[in-house]
């Protein structure tokens, strides 16, 4: 089987490492080189790291605490990982180690596919032009051909970051395992803000708010943290998709093009790379409608999942001022949780209100005033099921 993977990113290339006896990979990549452009976090789960077969020479720093609060100088809510710990992933690294274990029968980096079909022509810069038996889509959120081949329509924000030295909060955050999670307005009108220990005294800190407004937000940031920047990335965050349709004819998509991700602790990786696990599955068991069933599957498995990650992530998009009065009432006493993994919010929540009561009563208050958007308790209760 002839597959042309569209971008050299972890989901299509962690496909070519699962599927490397069963099929013909031609990479086609925009890029020169792998890695390119840096634009996440890449703070995962190790638990699902490690199931996923990466190295633990990608893995930058851990994390064993992470606290939810308004400003750096509260206590808001600490999160203590019992089981996996939070990885901070060397993004290209991890590009180079599954580019390593993969096998591309031909690979054309510096192309950019401009055009695809339903029966698997891509045409791309430069004169490009090749046929495949399937095409797969892993643009990332840049989201031009998924959106003009399968019909996807990602819900996206921005978010912009950087790795820099700060005196500052070396002095704040004087642990290198400890991520800080800001829920404050004047930060992100819209979503969080984030400050991550590299080590060394360096730290990744980043923002996502409205594309009009991220540049003034992270300006204010970065003049109020006094970091020194060493670099500076950013890039679109999905935080779903209108579409249910992954896969048509020879062309499917995969990663962040499907709009399956985990906006809320960034785990776009990894639930790219597991639409990547459920395709292999899909082309190892037969060849003919590939794209049907697969659509099939994630839709019926991981699909349901990001559902439900995607309504928490807009109804967070919605209210943020509500988040930041309910974390204030919780700022008043010393909160301590222990959840066994970064990656499941509801376990977490449901710790928290168990073993504080009370917490839930004060928050409850502000249920009334939620804005739901474009959403209604029927499709909340829709997606949780």
């Amino acid at each position: 089987m002839k597959i042309g993977l569209i971008g050299a990113g972890p989901s299509n290339l962690f496909l070519a490492w699962l599927l490397r006896n069963e099929a013909d990979f031609h990479i086609i990549e925009e890029d020169r080189r792998l890695g390119l452009p840096l634009h996440c976090t890449g703070l995962v789960s190790e638990r699902m790291a490690i199931a996923l077969g990466m190295s633990k020479r990608v893995f930058d720093n851990y994390y064993d605490k992470l606290t939810v609060t308004t400003d750096p100088y509260s206590t808001g809510v600490l999160l203590r990982f019992t089981n996996s710990r939070v990885i901070m992933l060397n993004r290209p690294g991890l590009e180079e180690y599954l580019y390593g274990k993969a096998s591309l029968k031909m690979e054309h980096m510096g192309v950019r596919a401009t055009d695809v079909n339903h029966k698997g022509v891509v045409k791309g810069s430069g004169g490009f032009e090749d046929s495949f038996d399937l095409v797969v889509i892993g643009e990332g959120a840049r989201n031009v051909l998924s959106r003009r081949v399968l019909g996807t329509r990602l819900t996206t924000v921005s978010g912009i970051q950087v790795d820099g030295y700060s005196p500052y909060l070396r002095n704040l955050v004087d642990d290198d395992h400890h991520i800080i999670v800001l829920f404050n307005e004047k930060y992100s009108g819209r979503f969080f803000t984030w400050i991550v220990p590299r080590g060394g005294g360096e730290f990744r800190i980043g923002v996502v708010d409205d594309t009009s407004v991220v540049g003034l937000r992270f300006r204010r940031i970065i003049s109020q943290f006094k970091v020194t920047p060493r670099r500076i990335f950013g890039g679109k965050i999905v935080l779903g998709s209108l579409n249910v349709n992954h896969g048509y004819k020879s062309v499917v998509a995969v990663g962040d093009s499907t709009g399956v991700t985990k906006a809320l602790t960034g785990g776009g990786i990894i639930t790219g790379m597991l639409t990547s696990l459920i395709l292999a599955r899909v082309i190892h068991e037969s060849n003919t409608g590939v794209s049907e069933r697969y659509s099939s599957m994630l839709n019926d498995t991981l699909g349901k999942l990001a559902k439900v990650y995607s309504t928490l992530s807009s109804m967070l998009y919605n209210n943020i001022e509500l988040v930041e009065r309910a974390l204030k009432e919780i700022n008043e006493r010393h909160v301590e949780v222990n959840v066994p993994d970064y990656d499941n919010h509801m376990d977490a929540l449901i710790r928290l209100l168990i073993t504080n009561p009370k917490i839930g009563l004060k928050v409850i208050k502000y249920t009334p005033l939620i804005n739901m958007g474009k959403f209604n308790l029927r499709s909340i209760i829709s997606a949780l099921l």
